[in-house]
Formats: C-alpha cells, structure tokens, sequence
C-alpha cells in the first residue's frame, strides 16, 4: 500500500471516528436522555433509600409485628392509641425536645464564637482552623468512648481538674448521674457537632466582602458595631439552616447518647429515638416501634411546616 493509500485511510477513519463522536454527542443531548443519566439514578437513590423505608414503617405500624415472627396482623391504629397512651413515650419525647433544643442552643453559640475567631487572619491561621476541625472527623463511637473515659468519676480527667482548682468537693459520675446525664450528653454532642456551625458559619464569613468592614472603620464603628451591623446581618441566613438542620438531626439522633448512657441512668436520657429502639428490640414490638417513629416523623414534619410558615427563613437568604 502505498503512502498516499495510507494517508487516505487514515483520513477516513479519523472522519468516522470524528463522526461516531458526533452522533454519541448528539444523543447524549437530548433531553430525555440527559434526564435518564442525571436525573433518575438521583431519584432512584431517593426513593430507595427515603421513600420506601417511609412507607415500609408507615405500613408496619398498622400491623402487630414481632422480630421473631415473618407473619404481619392488621391491627389499625392500635398501636398509635398504645404509643400515645403510654407516659414513657410523653416523657421521651419532652427528653427529646431538651437534647435538641439544648445541643442546638450550644451549638450555634460556640459554633459562631468558633467561626469568628477562626476567621481572623494571623500567623498558622489555617493550621489553627485544620486542628479546631478535628473533633467532627472523630467517629461518633470513638468520640462517646472518650468523653465516657474522661467523664470517669475515679479517673477522669474531667472530675480530677475540677476537685483539684476546688470547683468539685469530691469527684461526679457525669454519665451515671440522674442530676448530670443528661446536661453531660448535651455538652458531648456539642462538643461534636458545634464544628458543622463553623463550618456552616465560616463559609458565610468568608464570603463577606472585606471592604464592609473597611468602611465602617473609616465610620469609626467599633468591634460590636461592626458585628452588630455586618457580620450578623450576613449570618442571619445561614443561622436559620443550622438551626432547622441541627434541630432535625439533634431530634433524632441516637448513636451518641447509646454509647454514653444507654438511656440511663434511670431513663434520665432516654429520648425519643431510644424508647422507639427498645420498644423494638427489648418488648420486641415492631409495630408499636414503627408507629412511633411514624409519630416523630409527623412532628418534624408540622415542626419544619411551622418553621418555614412562621419564621420565614427564605426573607433572609440571599442569593448573590
């Protein structure tokens, strides 16, 4: 074959593949495609992992269920009317209420004090945010184990500090007390999870332009002045997130308060989440478990319903 044979094939195949190209770019643009590969896979997701699990609950608290037993009986409402006329469950649920509005109150408190001073520029400044970022990336199990380890009234380091600067006659059982359990969780949690208002809150901060700051110091506006009619009015967005994220999530988390007390001691902190786990898996009640976390799913939903209806987060988001 001779060259120019050889320049003409490779022409050819370069306008086929040119074209092959072509046509895979034209068929991926089209509409209903680019919905089947972004779209569906998303909302696939969504359906297996939210919905069905949902309506699986929903339609298991209409049943009497048992762990041992693969055969369901209609019962109604039966177990609603048992969930809503046991005391444990009020109780549980005003524990809940506690938990989260105090891990939330906490949270964005030292959260946003965290943030604006992490904001500051000065020498290792983001060394200082790497290390201020570190106790979020702590499993939550490893996370309790500590906080249980340096809560220990016999040698905890917690209890050991405070009897020797005198704030503490004698040493406290922090998570074996009915008096500090639960005020002992709250701190855990926080300690925790204030690090996503940081984040939250430093992301905002950092998208503040300088030059606000600049003119209100040429105005001669102070520290508070400056956060009073700058920096809050730009976190207000972003607070009313954290505090609708954080109070769902603070609601209904489990695995921290299970590690560090169990519920206990007394029940002191057993909330919500905890009563739905025993009643499956200690009364072995299915039903009834799935019936009340139908229950505080309802009570989010009207508590996210009021939020948005009354507070009207969407007046102070802007999008610029």
């Amino acid at each position: 074959m001779s060259l120019a044979d050889k320049q003409i094939g490779a022409r050819t195949l370069g306008q086929r593949y040119h074209a092959a190209q072509d046509a895979v770019f034209e068929f991926l643009s089209r509409k209903w495609v680019l919905i089947g590969i972004t779209v569906v896979p998303v909302m696939a997701l969504f359906v297996f992992v939210n919905l069905l699990p949902i309506a699986w609950a929903i339609n298991a608290s209409f049943h009497s269920t048992s762990i041992y037993s693969p055969d369901w009986t209609w019962s109604g409402i039966e177990n609603y009317q048992a969930v809503l006329t046991d005391g444990g469950f009020w109780i549980s649920l005003w524990r809940s209420l506690l938990f989260a509005g105090g891990s939330v109150v906490l949270q964005l408190i030292a959260g946003t004090a965290l943030a604006l001073i992490v904001n500051r520029s000065f020498k290792f400044a983001n060394f200082a945010r790497a290390v201020a970022m570190l106790p979020y990336l702590i499993p939550t199990a490893v996370l309790g184990f500590i906080a249980l380890w340096m809560g220990n009234s016999q040698y905890g380091i917690i209890s050991d500090l405070l009897v020797r600067i005198g704030a503490l006659d004698s040493a406290v059982p922090w998570y074996g007390s009915t008096t500090w359990a639960l005020p002992a969780v709250i701190l855990t949690s926080s300690w925790k999870f204030t690090l996503f208002v940081t984040i939250m809150v430093l992301a905002r901060l950092q998208s503040i332009p300088e030059g606000f700051y600049e003119a209100a110091t040429v105005s001669g506006a102070n520290a508070y002045h400056k956060f009073r009619d700058i920096t809050l009015p730009n976190l207000k967005g972003v607070i009313f997130i954290v505090l609708l994220l954080r109070g769902i999530w603070m609601f209904n988390k489990f695995d921290i308060i299970w590690v560090l007390t169990r519920g206990g001691p007394k029940e002191v902190t057993s909330t919500a989440p905890i009563y739905a786990y025993e009643v499956a898996f200690n009364s072995t009640r299915l039903g009834r478990a799935a019936a009340t976390s139908a229950l505080l799913f309802l009570i989010l939903v009207i508590g996210a319903f009021l939020y948005f209806t009354v507070l009207e987060p969407e007046e102070e988001v802007r999008v610029e």
